[in-house]
Parts: structure tokens; sequence; C-alpha cells
């Protein structure tokens, strides 16, 4: 049995704007990674990015204190300005780890954009559980580039 993720936000930006803030390299690169225990923004630095289908993408965050974690995976799908879906593991000591799915969504909504944010096929609610604040942060990071937003629950 696998356990998965799924956040939502409302952000009061358009559509295409708010799928910019996902594909461009040095949009992701602003918001991309959580904060540490002081609420100090983690740094982002993207090593590749392509939204080509099959296309590898590698992300590098520091955390304050100087500590390394490295991310990578696989470009699935592109229906821009509508869904992005890529392949996410971590990797340590070029190692990878288990493999999970991302789906990000982005749907009309009044005057915004409703954001769904999934992360699909985790081993067990524990290790899906370890990642809901971390990416809580980094939707945080992400609506405060350029707008406020709200959290939905699900």
């Amino acid at each position: 049995m696998t356990a998965d993720l799924r956040l939502e936000r409302h952000i009061n930006q358009s559509l295409e704007t708010c799928f910019d803030l996902w594909t461009h390299p040095d949009e992701v690169a602003q918001w991309w990674g959580p904060k540490d225990d002081a609420g100090r923004p983690f740094k982002a630095t993207v090593e590749a990015w392509s939204l080509k289908p099959g296309d590898a993408w590698a992300i590098t965050m520091t955390a304050p204190d100087g500590t390394v974690f490295s991310q990578s995976g696989t470009m699935l799908e592109v229906e821009r300005p509508r869904l992005l879906r890529f392949t996410f593991a971590w990797v340590e000591k070029n190692k990878r780890g288990p493999e999970t799915e991302i789906r990000v969504s982005f749907a009309p909504d009044g005057q915004g954009t409703r954001v769904i944010f999934e992360q699909l096929g985790f081993a067990d609610e524990a290790t899906r559980d370890g990642h809901v604040e971390g990416w809580r942060e980094c939707l945080d990071r992400l609506s405060k580039l350029r707008t406020q937003t709200t959290e939905v629950e699900p």
C-alpha cells in the first residue's frame, strides 16, 4: 500500500503566471526548498530543468547551516498551462532513493488560480508525512514571490 500527499492553494495570479513560476528555472530557484527551524529559507540551485518529457531535472538545496540536499527526476508530462508531472527522488552520495511522482495542476479560480500539488507513491504514511511541511513551505515561498495566497484544506 502506498501513501499520497495532496495540498491545494489559491494564488492571486493568472494561470499563465502560476505555471511560469513552476516551469522557468530562475523562478523555481527562488521558491524551491523549505525553511530551517529558525525560519531561514534553503537556497536552491537548479542544475537541470527541461520541460521536454523524458528529460532529467536536478536541484541542489543548501540549508542555512551549509548542509546540501540533492533531488532529481524525469519530466513526464507538460500541458501548458494546466499540468506538470515529473518523477522525484532524493539523491545521496550519487545514489537515487525511492521515486515518487509529482503532479501539479493549475485551474482558474475566481480572479486567480487553484494550484493542486500531489506527490504520489510514498512507501508509507511516515515518509509521506515527512514531506508535508517542506512542500507547504515551498508553496508559501512560491506564493510570496508576487502575490498573496490562501491555503485550502482538501
